[in-house]
């Protein structure tokens, strides 16, 4: 679907919705912002959570819109614009979603997403995807939520434990390696975690410089690896909680059990 310069795609049950939304809202996330139960959950920029107004692929109950901003270097000087050249973001996030899903990969479904354009080559875009219920990112779980076991209201998931997750989250990053995608930023915000009725599951988050292969590459499980522990580090840092040895161990104790084929 295509609407002057603002380009736009979205699942068949969710077309309908999207017309109108960006004919009310002119933006998707615009829309997500006026809803009167939006919730705002900050990390790089803002992610609303809705209530799904159509049916997305699973037919979860509520979606997140993210409007996508840069990182790195260029952030201060673009902000949330890219150059329109190729693909654009939210189609290459759908592409390396969907193929992520169909490898076995515990990603959300995307709903929809659009771009509008923003000057000469440049445009700015969002995203919308099904929302994975009762969950946090690893960030959370390992630096901001409450205890283990304790949610912070009637709609807070409960907190797994920090080994759990980091359990959770070793298991995931072996399972992506073996599957031939390449997470370019696997950091622990990228990490989303619920305590699920077969224990704590790890999913993926913002695909949409991902990589996938035709076949797995050991040098791709190293750079997740690696970028994983820079961020974890990072973050411990700047919260003042440093994680310890039993979280390390955690940690390696799942990429241990899922190469042996114990996990999952």
């Amino acid at each position: 679907m295509s609407s002057d310069a603002v380009h736009v795609f979205a699942w068949d049950d969710a077309r309908e919705w999207a017309e109108e939304a960006l004919e009310r809202h002119g933006t998707l996330a615009a829309w997500a912002e006026s809803a009167p139960e939006a919730l705002r959950l900050t990390g790089r920029g803002t992610v609303f959570v809705v209530h799904a107004p159509a049916p997305g692929p699973e037919a979860r109950p509520r979606w997140a819109v993210r409007h996508y901003l840069r990182g790195g270097a260029v952030a201060a000087l673009l902000r949330d614009r890219y150059l329109d050249v190729g693909a654009s973001r939210p189609e290459r996030e759908l592409e390396a979603s969907s193929a992520a899903r169909a490898r076995g990969l515990p990603t959300p479904a995307v709903v929809a997403g659009a771009t509008y354009p923003a000057g000469p080559m440049r445009y700015t875009a969002d995203l919308v995807t099904e929302l994975v219920p009762d969950s946090m990112d690893l960030a959370r779980v390992l630096f901001e939520a409450p205890p283990a076991g304790r949610g912070r209201s009637d709609a807070a998931p409960t907190t797994p434990s920090r080994s759990d997750a980091l359990r959770a989250t070793g298991a995931l990053l072996v399972r992506t390696a073996m599957a031939g995608v390449r997470h370019a930023d696997l950091n622990a915000r990228n990490v989303v975690i619920r305590d699920g009725d077969d224990g704590v599951e790890a999913y993926l988050v913002d695909l949409d410089r991902g990589r996938i292969r035709n076949t797995p590459r050991p040098a791709d499980a190293r750079a997740m690896r690696d970028r994983l522990t820079h961020s974890l580090r990072k973050l411990g840092r700047g919260y003042g909680k440093p994680l310890g040895d039993e979280d390390w161990q955690a940690l390696t104790d799942g990429v241990t059990e899922a190469r042996s084929g114990r996990s999952g």
